[in-house]
């Protein structure tokens, strides 16, 4: 009966490590190694696709974060294409949180030593077909093979 249940207790704790595994998001580090990037949301709803990514300063000192919105941008490896940010009748690019809106919008935001700074941007959705991309962000190392959930 002990031996049943030791291995009953294993067999749940590895099952749930593994479901957390699957469940962590996405995590890359910026060019400089200042920042972390984790992929937080990478979903399509009414052929629009979101995305939001946090930014957590790894430094011990407080740090700007910064790029145009018109800078991100995906692919889609599968159907060899590029994505865009959408844009208002306006030109400004549907992303927030916008630091100023000169050439479509900017992020920038300052970050304190271990704490976290939430964006997100709109795009086209990809084909149903496509199951995952790459995001480019600048100034952080491409996030490879984000999948996208519908």
């Amino acid at each position: 009966m002990r031996r049943s249940l030791k291995w009953s207790v294993l067999f749940v704790l590895v099952f749930i490590s593994f479901a957390w595994a699957l469940d962590a998001p996405l995590t890359q580090l910026s060019t400089d190694g200042n920042f972390e990037g984790a992929l937080l949301r990478c979903s399509v709803r009414d052929n629009v696709l979101t995305i939001q990514v946090s930014f957590k300063n790894l430094g011990q000192q407080r740090l700007s974060y910064a790029f145009p919105f018109a800078d991100v941008y995906y692919t889609d490896i599968k159907n060899k294409k590029k994505y865009y940010p959408l844009k208002d009748s306006g030109g400004r690019v549907l992303a927030g949180p916008a630091h100023d809106w000169i050439g479509g919008g900017n992020f920038e935001q300052w970050i304190d030593p271990g704490t976290k700074r939430i964006f997100w941007i709109k795009f086209p959705a990809p084909p149903e077909t496509t199951d995952s991309i790459d995001i480019y962000i600048p100034g952080m190392l491409p996030f490879e093979g984000a999948k996208i959930s519908r």
